[in-house]
Protein backbone atom coordinates (compact mmCIF):
# COMPACT_ATOMS: atom_id res chain seq x y z
CA UNK A 1 0.00 0.00 0.00
CA UNK A 2 1.52 3.28 -1.10
CA UNK A 3 2.10 6.08 1.35
CA UNK A 4 -0.26 8.51 -0.37
CA UNK A 5 -3.24 6.20 0.16
CA UNK A 6 -3.24 6.58 3.93
CA UNK A 7 -5.77 9.41 3.77
CA UNK A 8 -8.27 7.10 2.10
CA UNK A 9 -7.74 4.40 4.72
CA UNK A 10 -8.94 6.29 7.73
CA UNK A 11 -12.21 7.87 8.68
CA UNK A 12 -11.98 11.66 8.68
CA UNK A 13 -13.57 13.31 11.68
CA UNK A 14 -15.31 16.60 12.34
CA UNK A 15 -16.09 18.00 15.73
CA UNK A 16 -18.39 20.54 17.27
CA UNK A 17 -18.08 22.07 20.70
CA UNK A 18 -20.46 23.43 23.26
CA UNK A 19 -19.31 25.96 25.81
CA UNK A 20 -19.95 24.90 29.38
CA UNK A 21 -18.84 27.99 31.32
CA UNK A 22 -21.50 30.28 32.77
CA UNK A 23 -22.24 33.07 30.32
CA UNK A 24 -22.33 36.78 31.10
CA UNK A 25 -25.35 38.97 30.38
CA UNK A 26 -23.58 40.35 27.30
CA UNK A 27 -22.83 36.88 25.95
CA UNK A 28 -26.39 35.75 26.67
CA UNK A 29 -27.68 38.60 24.50
CA UNK A 30 -25.38 37.42 21.73
CA UNK A 31 -26.41 33.77 22.09
CA UNK A 32 -30.11 34.72 22.19
CA UNK A 33 -29.67 36.69 18.94
CA UNK A 34 -30.74 39.97 20.54
CA UNK A 35 -28.22 41.72 18.36
CA UNK A 36 -29.41 45.32 18.67
CA UNK A 37 -29.12 45.28 22.45
CA UNK A 38 -25.92 43.25 22.25
CA UNK A 39 -24.18 45.64 19.84
CA UNK A 40 -25.17 48.71 21.80
CA UNK A 41 -23.84 47.33 25.08
CA UNK A 42 -20.78 45.66 23.54
CA UNK A 43 -19.65 48.82 21.76
CA UNK A 44 -20.07 50.87 24.93
CA UNK A 45 -18.04 48.36 26.96
CA UNK A 46 -15.43 47.90 24.20
CA UNK A 47 -14.79 51.65 24.25
CA UNK A 48 -13.78 51.13 27.87
CA UNK A 49 -11.38 48.28 26.88
CA UNK A 50 -13.63 45.56 28.27
CA UNK A 51 -11.95 42.30 27.25
CA UNK A 52 -15.13 40.26 26.86
CA UNK A 53 -16.90 42.96 24.84
CA UNK A 54 -13.93 43.19 22.45
CA UNK A 55 -13.86 39.41 22.08
CA UNK A 56 -17.60 39.14 21.46
CA UNK A 57 -17.54 41.93 18.87
CA UNK A 58 -14.76 40.00 17.14
CA UNK A 59 -16.92 36.90 17.26
CA UNK A 60 -19.91 38.81 15.85
CA UNK A 61 -17.89 39.96 12.82
CA UNK A 62 -16.21 36.56 12.55
CA UNK A 63 -19.56 34.76 12.28
CA UNK A 64 -21.61 37.54 10.71
CA UNK A 65 -24.06 37.73 13.62
CA UNK A 66 -25.96 41.02 13.72
CA UNK A 67 -23.33 42.58 11.42
CA UNK A 68 -21.88 41.86 7.99
CA UNK A 69 -19.31 39.09 8.20
CA UNK A 70 -15.82 40.63 8.05
CA UNK A 71 -12.73 38.67 9.08
CA UNK A 72 -10.48 41.73 9.00
CA UNK A 73 -12.66 43.60 11.50
CA UNK A 74 -13.04 40.40 13.54
CA UNK A 75 -9.27 40.06 13.73
CA UNK A 76 -8.88 43.67 14.90
CA UNK A 77 -11.29 43.12 17.80
CA UNK A 78 -9.73 39.74 18.61
CA UNK A 79 -6.24 41.29 18.69
CA UNK A 80 -7.40 43.98 21.11
CA UNK A 81 -8.95 41.35 23.36
CA UNK A 82 -5.86 39.17 23.04
CA UNK A 83 -3.65 42.07 24.12
CA UNK A 84 -5.76 42.27 27.26
CA UNK A 85 -5.18 38.56 27.99
CA UNK A 86 -8.21 36.90 26.42
CA UNK A 87 -7.57 33.18 25.95
CA UNK A 88 -10.64 32.88 23.74
CA UNK A 89 -9.35 35.64 21.45
CA UNK A 90 -6.00 33.87 21.14
CA UNK A 91 -7.83 30.64 20.36
CA UNK A 92 -10.11 32.15 17.72
CA UNK A 93 -7.23 33.92 15.99
CA UNK A 94 -5.42 30.60 15.92
CA UNK A 95 -8.52 28.84 14.64
CA UNK A 96 -8.93 31.40 11.85
CA UNK A 97 -5.31 30.91 10.82
CA UNK A 98 -5.78 27.15 10.92
CA UNK A 99 -8.88 27.36 8.74
CA UNK A 100 -6.78 29.28 6.22
CA UNK A 101 -4.13 26.52 6.34
CA UNK A 102 -1.61 28.78 8.06
CA UNK A 103 -0.51 26.24 10.64
CA UNK A 104 2.75 27.96 11.58
CA UNK A 105 0.79 31.07 12.55
CA UNK A 106 -1.97 29.09 14.24
CA UNK A 107 0.20 26.96 16.55
CA UNK A 108 1.72 29.75 18.71
CA UNK A 109 -1.67 31.43 19.03
CA UNK A 110 -3.28 28.18 20.14
CA UNK A 111 -0.43 27.45 22.52
CA UNK A 112 -0.96 30.94 23.98
CA UNK A 113 -4.65 30.15 24.50
CA UNK A 114 -3.69 26.88 26.19
CA UNK A 115 -1.20 28.66 28.46
CA UNK A 116 -3.94 31.11 29.39
CA UNK A 117 -6.09 28.24 30.61
CA UNK A 118 -8.43 27.49 27.69
CA UNK A 119 -7.93 23.74 27.30
CA UNK A 120 -10.99 22.87 25.21
CA UNK A 121 -11.35 23.17 22.30
CA UNK A 122 -7.74 24.42 22.14
CA UNK A 123 -6.23 20.95 22.59
CA UNK A 124 -8.36 19.65 19.75
CA UNK A 125 -7.29 22.45 17.42
CA UNK A 126 -3.65 21.98 18.38
CA UNK A 127 -4.11 18.36 17.34
CA UNK A 128 -5.49 19.56 14.01
CA UNK A 129 -2.64 22.00 13.59
CA UNK A 130 0.07 19.40 14.20
CA UNK A 131 -1.58 16.72 12.06
CA UNK A 132 0.76 16.27 9.07
CA UNK A 133 -0.20 15.87 5.45
CA UNK A 134 0.26 12.36 4.06
CA UNK A 135 3.81 12.08 2.70
CA UNK A 136 4.24 11.56 -1.03
CA UNK A 137 7.59 9.83 -0.67
CA UNK A 138 8.90 6.82 1.24
CA UNK A 139 11.88 8.82 2.46
CA UNK A 140 12.40 11.37 5.29
CA UNK A 141 9.28 10.32 7.19
CA UNK A 142 10.53 10.89 10.74
CA UNK A 143 9.19 14.45 10.88
CA UNK A 144 5.72 13.41 9.71
CA UNK A 145 5.65 10.54 12.22
CA UNK A 146 6.62 12.86 15.09
CA UNK A 147 3.99 15.40 14.01
CA UNK A 148 1.27 12.74 13.97
CA UNK A 149 2.32 11.59 17.44
CA UNK A 150 2.26 15.19 18.69
CA UNK A 151 -1.23 15.61 17.23
CA UNK A 152 -2.28 12.40 18.94
CA UNK A 153 -0.90 13.62 22.24
CA UNK A 154 -2.94 16.83 22.16
CA UNK A 155 -6.07 14.96 21.13
CA UNK A 156 -5.49 12.36 23.82
CA UNK A 157 -5.26 15.10 26.42
CA UNK A 158 -8.56 16.48 25.17
CA UNK A 159 -10.11 13.03 25.66
CA UNK A 160 -8.73 12.76 29.16
CA UNK A 161 -10.38 16.08 30.03
CA UNK A 162 -13.66 15.22 28.35
CA UNK A 163 -14.21 11.50 27.55
CA UNK A 164 -15.97 12.00 24.25
CA UNK A 165 -15.69 9.43 21.46
CA UNK A 166 -14.98 12.19 18.98
CA UNK A 167 -11.81 13.16 20.84
CA UNK A 168 -10.95 9.49 21.20
CA UNK A 169 -11.41 8.81 17.48
CA UNK A 170 -9.26 11.80 16.59
CA UNK A 171 -6.45 10.71 18.89
CA UNK A 172 -6.48 7.10 17.73
CA UNK A 173 -6.52 8.20 14.10
CA UNK A 174 -3.35 10.27 14.52
CA UNK A 175 -1.50 7.53 16.38
CA UNK A 176 -2.57 5.09 13.68
CA UNK A 177 -1.34 7.47 10.99
CA UNK A 178 2.03 7.63 12.73
CA UNK A 179 2.25 3.84 12.55
CA UNK A 180 1.03 3.59 8.95
CA UNK A 181 3.47 6.26 7.81
CA UNK A 182 6.29 4.47 9.62
CA UNK A 183 5.33 1.22 7.90
CA UNK A 184 6.17 2.84 4.56
CA UNK A 185 9.70 3.83 5.57
CA UNK A 186 12.76 2.13 4.11
CA UNK A 187 16.44 1.63 4.81
CA UNK A 188 18.21 3.11 7.79
CA UNK A 189 15.27 5.34 8.66
CA UNK A 190 13.05 2.28 9.08
CA UNK A 191 15.68 0.63 11.26
CA UNK A 192 15.71 3.69 13.52
CA UNK A 193 11.97 3.54 14.14
CA UNK A 194 10.35 1.55 16.93
CA UNK A 195 7.54 0.04 14.85
CA UNK A 196 6.22 -2.27 17.62
CA UNK A 197 5.93 0.70 19.96
CA UNK A 198 4.12 2.80 17.34
CA UNK A 199 1.77 -0.08 16.63
CA UNK A 200 1.04 -0.67 20.30
CA UNK A 201 0.33 3.02 20.82
CA UNK A 202 -2.20 2.96 17.98
CA UNK A 203 -3.75 -0.28 19.24
CA UNK A 204 -4.12 1.15 22.75
CA UNK A 205 -6.28 4.04 21.53
CA UNK A 206 -8.21 1.94 19.03
CA UNK A 207 -9.05 -0.61 21.71
CA UNK A 208 -10.43 2.16 23.92
CA UNK A 209 -12.79 3.09 21.11
CA UNK A 210 -13.76 -0.48 20.30
CA UNK A 211 -14.48 -1.12 23.95
CA UNK A 212 -16.81 1.89 23.83
CA UNK A 213 -18.66 0.26 20.88
CA UNK A 214 -17.44 2.96 18.52
CA UNK A 215 -17.76 2.18 14.80
CA UNK A 216 -14.97 4.57 13.82
CA UNK A 217 -12.50 2.74 16.04
CA UNK A 218 -13.52 -0.62 14.54
CA UNK A 219 -13.11 0.79 11.05
CA UNK A 220 -9.69 2.28 11.70
CA UNK A 221 -8.59 -0.95 13.38
CA UNK A 222 -9.60 -2.69 10.16
CA UNK A 223 -7.42 -0.22 8.24
CA UNK A 224 -4.45 -1.16 10.43
CA UNK A 225 -4.98 -4.88 9.82
CA UNK A 226 -5.54 -4.33 6.11
CA UNK A 227 -2.22 -2.54 5.89
CA UNK A 228 -0.62 -5.58 7.55
CA UNK A 229 -2.33 -7.95 5.04
CA UNK A 230 -4.42 -9.55 7.78
CA UNK A 231 -7.43 -9.79 5.49
CA UNK A 232 -9.66 -11.92 7.68
CA UNK A 233 -9.08 -9.68 10.69
CA UNK A 234 -9.56 -6.54 8.60
CA UNK A 235 -12.84 -7.82 7.15
CA UNK A 236 -14.15 -8.72 10.61
CA UNK A 237 -13.30 -5.23 11.89
CA UNK A 238 -14.84 -3.50 8.87
CA UNK A 239 -18.01 -5.54 9.33
CA UNK A 240 -18.21 -4.22 12.88
CA UNK A 241 -17.79 -0.67 11.55
CA UNK A 242 -20.43 -1.22 8.87
CA UNK A 243 -22.80 -2.64 11.49
CA UNK A 244 -22.43 0.68 13.30
CA UNK A 245 -23.31 2.70 10.18
CA UNK A 246 -19.79 3.82 9.26
CA UNK A 247 -19.82 4.51 5.51
CA UNK A 248 -16.10 4.05 4.90
CA UNK A 249 -16.26 0.58 6.46
CA UNK A 250 -18.60 -0.42 3.64
CA UNK A 251 -16.21 1.15 1.16
CA UNK A 252 -13.32 -0.97 2.47
CA UNK A 253 -15.47 -4.10 2.38
CA UNK A 254 -16.38 -3.31 -1.22
CA UNK A 255 -12.74 -2.84 -2.14
CA UNK A 256 -11.74 -6.12 -0.50
CA UNK A 257 -14.53 -8.02 -2.26
CA UNK A 258 -13.69 -6.45 -5.61
CA UNK A 259 -9.96 -7.18 -5.33
CA UNK A 260 -10.42 -10.64 -3.86
CA UNK A 261 -8.44 -9.92 -0.69
CA UNK A 262 -8.70 -12.91 1.62
CA UNK A 263 -11.21 -14.74 -0.58
CA UNK A 264 -12.31 -15.10 -4.17
CA UNK A 265 -13.41 -11.80 -5.71
CA UNK A 266 -17.15 -11.20 -5.51
CA UNK A 267 -18.17 -8.19 -7.57
CA UNK A 268 -21.86 -8.55 -6.77
CA UNK A 269 -21.12 -8.25 -3.06
CA UNK A 270 -18.55 -5.52 -3.73
CA UNK A 271 -21.23 -3.48 -5.49
CA UNK A 272 -23.63 -3.89 -2.58
CA UNK A 273 -21.02 -2.52 -0.16
CA UNK A 274 -20.02 0.36 -2.46
CA UNK A 275 -23.67 1.32 -2.88
CA UNK A 276 -24.19 1.48 0.88
CA UNK A 277 -21.16 3.72 1.24
CA UNK A 278 -22.17 5.95 -1.68
CA UNK A 279 -25.76 6.32 -0.50
CA UNK A 280 -24.41 7.33 2.90
CA UNK A 281 -22.62 10.21 1.16
CA UNK A 282 -19.11 8.87 0.62
CA UNK A 283 -17.86 10.37 -2.64
CA UNK A 284 -15.03 7.86 -3.16
CA UNK A 285 -17.52 5.00 -3.29
CA UNK A 286 -19.53 6.41 -6.18
CA UNK A 287 -17.13 5.74 -9.06
CA UNK A 288 -16.62 2.03 -8.27
CA UNK A 289 -20.35 1.65 -7.59
CA UNK A 290 -21.17 3.13 -11.00
CA UNK A 291 -18.59 0.99 -12.77
CA UNK A 292 -19.64 -2.30 -11.16
CA UNK A 293 -23.34 -1.60 -11.57
CA UNK A 294 -22.92 -0.81 -15.26
CA UNK A 295 -20.80 -3.92 -15.82
CA UNK A 296 -23.38 -6.04 -14.01
CA UNK A 297 -26.22 -4.72 -16.16
CA UNK A 298 -24.48 -4.73 -19.56
CA UNK A 299 -25.39 -8.37 -20.21
CA UNK A 300 -28.35 -8.79 -17.86
CA UNK A 301 -31.28 -10.59 -19.52
CA UNK A 302 -33.85 -10.31 -16.73
CA UNK A 303 -35.98 -7.24 -17.45
CA UNK A 304 -36.95 -6.82 -13.80
CA UNK A 305 -33.29 -6.78 -12.76
CA UNK A 306 -32.54 -4.26 -15.50
CA UNK A 307 -35.31 -1.98 -14.22
CA UNK A 308 -34.11 -2.34 -10.65
CA UNK A 309 -30.50 -1.71 -11.70
CA UNK A 310 -31.38 1.51 -13.51
CA UNK A 311 -33.34 2.65 -10.43
CA UNK A 312 -30.29 1.92 -8.26
CA UNK A 313 -28.08 3.90 -10.65
CA UNK A 314 -30.48 6.85 -10.53
CA UNK A 315 -30.51 6.72 -6.73
CA UNK A 316 -26.73 7.11 -6.77
CA UNK A 317 -26.88 9.76 -9.48
CA UNK A 318 -29.22 11.95 -7.43
CA UNK A 319 -26.37 12.51 -5.00
CA UNK A 320 -23.88 13.61 -7.63
CA UNK A 321 -24.08 16.59 -9.97
CA UNK A 322 -21.81 15.01 -12.56
CA UNK A 323 -21.82 11.30 -13.33
CA UNK A 324 -19.09 10.36 -15.84
CA UNK A 325 -20.64 6.96 -16.54
CA UNK A 326 -23.62 6.61 -18.86
CA UNK A 327 -26.21 3.86 -18.64
CA UNK A 328 -27.53 4.56 -22.14
CA UNK A 329 -26.59 1.08 -23.37
CA UNK A 330 -28.38 -0.51 -20.42
CA UNK A 331 -31.44 1.69 -20.89
CA UNK A 332 -31.51 0.71 -24.56
CA UNK A 333 -31.17 -2.94 -23.57
CA UNK A 334 -34.18 -2.67 -21.29
CA UNK A 335 -36.19 -0.87 -23.98
CA UNK A 336 -35.38 -3.56 -26.56
CA UNK A 337 -36.09 -6.41 -24.16
CA UNK A 338 -39.43 -4.85 -23.18
CA UNK A 339 -40.31 -4.35 -26.84
CA UNK A 340 -39.55 -8.01 -27.63
CA UNK A 341 -41.71 -9.16 -24.72
CA UNK A 342 -44.58 -7.02 -25.93
CA UNK A 343 -44.25 -8.28 -29.50
CA UNK A 344 -44.36 -11.91 -28.36
CA UNK A 345 -47.73 -11.26 -26.74
CA UNK A 346 -49.23 -10.19 -30.07
CA UNK A 347 -50.37 -13.34 -31.84
CA UNK A 348 -50.85 -13.61 -35.60
CA UNK A 349 -52.84 -16.49 -37.03
CA UNK A 350 -50.74 -18.50 -39.45
CA UNK A 351 -51.93 -20.80 -42.22
CA UNK A 352 -49.89 -23.90 -42.94
CA UNK A 353 -46.31 -23.20 -43.93
CA UNK A 354 -46.72 -24.62 -47.41
CA UNK A 355 -49.29 -21.97 -48.30
CA UNK A 356 -47.38 -18.88 -47.09
CA UNK A 357 -44.98 -16.51 -48.75
CA UNK A 358 -42.79 -14.09 -46.84
CA UNK A 359 -42.52 -10.68 -48.46
CA UNK A 360 -40.10 -7.96 -47.38
CA UNK A 361 -40.88 -4.43 -48.53
CA UNK A 362 -38.87 -2.07 -46.34
CA UNK A 363 -38.69 1.40 -47.90
CA UNK A 364 -37.36 4.75 -46.66
CA UNK A 365 -33.74 3.57 -46.57
CA UNK A 366 -32.34 6.03 -49.12
CA UNK A 367 -29.78 8.64 -48.13
CA UNK A 368 -32.39 11.41 -48.31
CA UNK A 369 -35.19 9.33 -46.82
CA UNK A 370 -36.25 9.09 -43.17
CA UNK A 371 -34.62 5.83 -42.05
CA UNK A 372 -31.58 6.24 -44.29
CA UNK A 373 -30.76 9.76 -43.09
CA UNK A 374 -31.49 8.87 -39.46
CA UNK A 375 -29.20 5.84 -39.39
CA UNK A 376 -26.68 6.94 -42.05
CA UNK A 377 -27.12 4.44 -44.85
CA UNK A 378 -28.76 4.54 -48.26
CA UNK A 379 -28.88 3.18 -51.79
CA UNK A 380 -26.68 0.14 -52.39
CA UNK A 381 -26.11 -0.44 -48.65
CA UNK A 382 -25.85 -4.14 -47.89
CA UNK A 383 -28.38 -5.70 -45.54
CA UNK A 384 -29.01 -9.09 -44.01
CA UNK A 385 -31.93 -10.43 -42.02
CA UNK A 386 -31.98 -11.68 -38.46
CA UNK A 387 -34.64 -12.89 -36.05
CA UNK A 388 -34.85 -12.01 -32.35
CA UNK A 389 -36.66 -13.97 -29.64
CA UNK A 390 -35.14 -12.62 -26.43
CA UNK A 391 -32.22 -10.39 -25.46
CA UNK A 392 -29.86 -13.33 -25.91
CA UNK A 393 -31.55 -15.19 -28.78
CA UNK A 394 -30.48 -13.74 -32.11
CA UNK A 395 -30.65 -15.93 -35.21
CA UNK A 396 -28.79 -14.87 -38.33
CA UNK A 397 -30.84 -15.77 -41.42
CA UNK A 398 -29.48 -16.67 -44.88
CA UNK A 399 -31.31 -13.75 -46.46
CA UNK A 400 -29.75 -10.54 -47.69
CA UNK A 401 -29.41 -8.00 -50.44
CA UNK A 402 -28.83 -4.32 -51.14
CA UNK A 403 -30.97 -1.24 -50.86
CA UNK A 404 -32.26 -0.41 -54.35
CA UNK A 405 -32.37 2.96 -56.11
CA UNK A 406 -35.78 3.65 -54.56
CA UNK A 407 -34.45 3.24 -51.03
CA UNK A 408 -36.12 -0.15 -50.53
CA UNK A 409 -35.00 -3.54 -49.29
CA UNK A 410 -37.22 -6.05 -51.09
CA UNK A 411 -37.53 -9.82 -51.06
CA UNK A 412 -40.25 -12.42 -51.59
CA UNK A 413 -39.65 -16.08 -50.76
CA UNK A 414 -41.58 -19.22 -50.00
CA UNK A 415 -41.89 -20.00 -46.30
CA UNK A 416 -39.17 -22.26 -44.87
CA UNK A 417 -39.40 -24.51 -41.85
CA UNK A 418 -36.94 -22.31 -39.95
CA UNK A 419 -38.86 -19.10 -40.64
CA UNK A 420 -42.17 -20.75 -39.77
CA UNK A 421 -40.87 -21.98 -36.39
CA UNK A 422 -39.56 -18.52 -35.60
CA UNK A 423 -42.91 -16.96 -36.45
CA UNK A 424 -44.69 -19.44 -34.21
CA UNK A 425 -42.37 -18.47 -31.37
CA UNK A 426 -43.16 -14.77 -31.79
CA UNK A 427 -39.79 -13.73 -33.21
CA UNK A 428 -39.17 -10.16 -34.34
CA UNK A 429 -37.37 -9.87 -37.67
CA UNK A 430 -34.83 -7.17 -38.36
CA UNK A 431 -32.75 -5.71 -41.19
CA UNK A 432 -29.10 -5.78 -40.19
CA UNK A 433 -26.76 -3.06 -41.44
CA UNK A 434 -23.13 -2.55 -40.29
CA UNK A 435 -24.04 -0.16 -37.46
CA UNK A 436 -27.74 -0.71 -36.82
CA UNK A 437 -30.44 -3.33 -37.04
CA UNK A 438 -33.91 -2.03 -37.86
CA UNK A 439 -36.87 -4.03 -36.49
CA UNK A 440 -39.62 -5.00 -38.93
CA UNK A 441 -43.38 -4.99 -38.49
CA UNK A 442 -45.24 -8.15 -39.47
CA UNK A 443 -48.71 -8.17 -41.03
CA UNK A 444 -50.76 -10.71 -42.98
CA UNK A 445 -52.54 -10.29 -46.29
CA UNK A 446 -54.19 -13.59 -47.22
CA UNK A 447 -51.32 -16.05 -47.61
CA UNK A 448 -48.60 -13.41 -47.67
CA UNK A 449 -46.79 -12.33 -44.53
CA UNK A 450 -45.56 -8.78 -45.09
CA UNK A 451 -42.48 -7.28 -43.41
CA UNK A 452 -42.14 -3.48 -43.34
CA UNK A 453 -40.05 -0.98 -41.41
CA UNK A 454 -41.21 0.16 -37.98
CA UNK A 455 -41.09 3.87 -37.00
CA UNK A 456 -37.61 5.32 -36.40
CA UNK A 457 -38.33 5.74 -32.68
CA UNK A 458 -38.82 1.98 -32.23
CA UNK A 459 -36.26 0.45 -29.82
CA UNK A 460 -33.33 -1.14 -31.65
CA UNK A 461 -31.63 -4.47 -31.01
CA UNK A 462 -28.63 -4.28 -28.70
CA UNK A 463 -26.64 -7.13 -30.23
Amino acid sequence: MKIFTIATLLLLLTLSFAATAEKSTLEQLFEQQQYDAFLQQAQQQAAENNTEALFLLGKAYHLGRGVTQDNATASQYYEQARALGSARASHNLGSMALDNDRKMLAIPLLEEALARGLKLPTLYNLGRAHSPADPISRFYLTKAIAAAQQAGSYLGQAFELQPDNLYLDSASREYLRAYLIAMQSVGSERESLDLPQLRQQAIKWLELGMAADDGTAWTNYGALLLNENDYSGAKAAFLQGAKRQVAIANYHLGSMEERGLGAEANKVQALAYYEKAALAGMEQAKAPAYELLKAQLEYEDDLTKLEQGIARFNALKQQDEYVPISLDSVINRLAWGTFLAQQRQQTLSLPTAAKIQLSLQACGLGYNQLHGSTFNFGENSHWRMAAYLTLTDKIALPLGGRVDEHGCASLTIAMTDQLYRLLQQGAVFGLRFPNYTLPLALSRQENILQLTLMPVETPLPVN
